[in-house]
């Protein structure tokens, strides 16, 4: 587990664009720092999305963005996580439970009724973590690329 403390979770900002492209990366998802930081600011401005990230030694170790989104078939509306990933070396340490918490307690105050989050099946970790959360596997999806 090493000495580093978990010290911090709060909302992403344009100057954690360095480190969130970083951890991106991490996920599968590489990105330059300037196009990451339009997107933080694009998101910042959206009242219905968020990014949180939670630090360890005033460095961002981890991140969790999520979207509250209307439905027309229910009066409340649900969240979504778009993204959470935790840096590698940090992984194990309970940040991504922090951070889930989180995401949950917005979603709560927004009225949300569900908290929903996919992943890929090779990501057995994560599917664990999920599941062991209280999430439930919900197996069908179907996307077409635009």
């Amino acid at each position: 587990m090493g000495s580093s403390r978990f010290e911090l979770i709060r909302p992403a900002q344009p100057g954690d664009a360095r480190a969130v492209a970083g951890l991106l990366g991490q996920l599968g998802y590489p990105d330059d720092e300037t196009n990451v930081r339009a997107r933080l600011e694009r998101i910042d401005a959206n009242d219905d999305a968020g990014v949180c990230v939670a630090e360890i030694d005033g460095q961002v170790a981890a991140l969790a963005a999520y979207c509250v989104v209307d439905l027309l078939e229910r009066s409340q509306p649900q969240c979504r996580i778009t993204t959470l990933v935790v840096d590698a070396s940090h992984r194990r340490r309970g940040l991504a439970r922090e951070l889930l918490g989180r995401v949950e307690s917005i979603a709560r105050e927004r009225g949300c009724f569900r908290l929903e989050v996919t992943t890929q099946a090779e990501r057995r970790d994560a599917m664990e973590l999920y599941l062991g959360l209280g999430f439930h596997e919900r197996p069908h999806r179907f996307v077409k690329p635009l």
